[in-house]
């Protein structure tokens, strides 16, 4: 069965204020409600101005998208009755949406931009003794209603969950560099995700946080509705909520249709031009791209191109910090390789970015020169970087309190194996590629693991 997938992804961006006030838009750790004022609580009699910052933002990730920017825009009302909405409805765009008709490639294949639009954020709500489907009561912190997001729609381009990793990835990189997206912040991006088989209603899985959550849900939605139109059921059309728990979707509400919103033009806010003048402005602060970063990593230092989309692609500051190591380290092949295996390893599995980690560009040069230097082995070094990353201490601390192995005569080493292993010489020497693996296992054996393999390798061929 054909399965179609289409995003709606909302990006909190970087200002110093909200949307359409002047309350801050940096809410992380603010006791409730208390970063609000009349304006963001829809307080009969305020009035609303836009915040230029946004649109700003809004047009330069427009042209990332390679959106066409419509001349000129305006605001209009949401409404709908939630408990996140203090005013009932929500000021977002409509009819004449910032942009529209975008692409960004994935895998050689252009997904097709629907929409970008400006919106404010509701409040968050807060389940209390449950989940949102079970909680006892719900606790409602507005501030950070009003915040400036944009929403990015997308066509219903996707064929499976790799696309929309990878567009999700992409897509987070794009915004990164452009400076108007902070992905460490909490639900800084968060996505809706409709789905639907061939022969089948569409259902929308809303507010999935997290890219691994979002290809959990589209997982289990994919087999939820396979399953219905094998036994001959209908999926229904509605809104359903991914429990991260239990990692399966449960039915919210029935889907309401885009007229049950009742949009109208907002009263309090003008027709806004935006004109070639301001597009060409914007266009001409926008830094360098992930895609044409990719391409000068390739040309300009010579690594390939699967570790710079790596290097790129996982986060803007990681790219920041192989550059930064390339100038104090001119072997960014060298670089490249280890930042690619073991450092996003160590990362990875101690739940840090670079920017959290106590690593410095530095200390990761001095670590990578030890081993060029042949101080440490690359051996050790898988070791020592497991330690390096967590402590932020630098390499000689590191080799003081591990010990440096002791200095063996690697050669002596392997003239023993060959003689006590000569049934695994024979085979070899017969054309046997695995006896190899067996002798410089008992080499690896007696060094404790401190030789090189292929140094070992290289002298087992050269003495056979």
């Amino acid at each position: 069965m054909k399965v179609m997938i289409g995003l709606e992804i909302h990006v909190h961006l970087l200002t110093e204020s909200k949307l359409f006030c002047r309350c801050s838009s940096n809410y992380d750790g603010k006791d409730p409600n208390s970063n609000t004022c009349p304006i963001c609580l829809g307080f009969p009699g305020s009035k609303p101005a836009v915040n230029k910052k946004v649109i700003d933002s809004g047009i330069m990730i427009a042209k990332a998208l390679n959106c066409r920017i419509a001349p000129e825009m305006f605001f209009s009302r949401k409404t709908y009755f939630y408990p996140d909405m203090a005013k009932n409805f929500q000021i977002t765009q409509y009819e004449i949406p910032l942009s529209n008709n975008g692409y960004l490639e994935v895998f050689d294949k252009k997904i097709r931009i629907r929409r970008v639009h400006i919106e404010e954020d509701p409040a968050k709500l807060v389940h209390v003794g449950g989940g949102i489907t079970s909680a006892q009561y719900v606790l409602a912190d507005y501030n950070r209603s009003g915040a400036p997001m944009v929403e990015i729609v997308t066509e219903p381009d996707f064929i499976d969950t790799k696309e929309v990793r990878e567009f999700l990835s992409k897509l987070t990189s794009i915004l990164e560099h452009l400076e108007v997206f902070d992905a460490s912040k909490e639900g800084s991006m968060r996505a809706d995700a409709n789905v639907s088989l061939e022969g089948g209603e569409r259902a929308e899985v809303k507010n999935i946080t997290g890219f691994a959550n979002v290809e959990k849900a589209l997982n289990y939605e994919i087999v939820r509705q396979k399953n219905l139109l094998q036994m001959g059921m209908k999926v229904q059309r509605e809104t359903r909520h991914f429990d991260a728990d239990t990692n399966t979707t449960v039915t919210l509400r029935k889907k309401e249709l885009e007229e049950d919103y009742g949009y109208i033009f907002e009263p309090d806010l003008t027709m806004i031009e935006i004109g070639k003048v301001w597009v060409d402005k914007m266009a001409k602060q926008m830094p360098e791209l992930p895609d044409q970063r990719i391409e000068r990593f390739v040309k300009e230092y010579k690594i390939p191109e699967r570790d710079a989309k790596v290097i790129v692609y996982v986060d803007k500051a990681l790219a920041d910090f192989f550059e930064a190591c390339v100038k104090l380290f001119n072997k960014s092949e060298f670089i490249a390789k280890w930042i690619v295996t073991d450092l996003l390893k160590v990362l990875n599995w101690n739940g840090l970015t670079i920017r959290q980690s106590k690593i410095t560009p530095k200390l990761f040069v001095e670590f990578v020169d030890s081993m060029d230097r042949g101080t440490i082995t690359e051996r050790f070094g898988k070791e020592l970087i497991k330690e390096l990353v967590p402590s932020g201490k630098s390499v000689r601390e590191l080799i003081k309190e591990k010990g440096l192995p002791k200095k063996i005569d690697l050669e002596s080493v392997i003239k023993e194996v060959i003689e006590e292993n000569k049934k695994a010489v024979e085979n070899y020497k017969t054309g046997n590629e695995k006896s190899i693996q067996f002798l410089i296992g008992q080499v690896l054996k007696k060094t404790k693991s401190s030789a090189d393999p292929n140094k070992i390798r290289e002298i087992l061929k050269r003495l056979i």
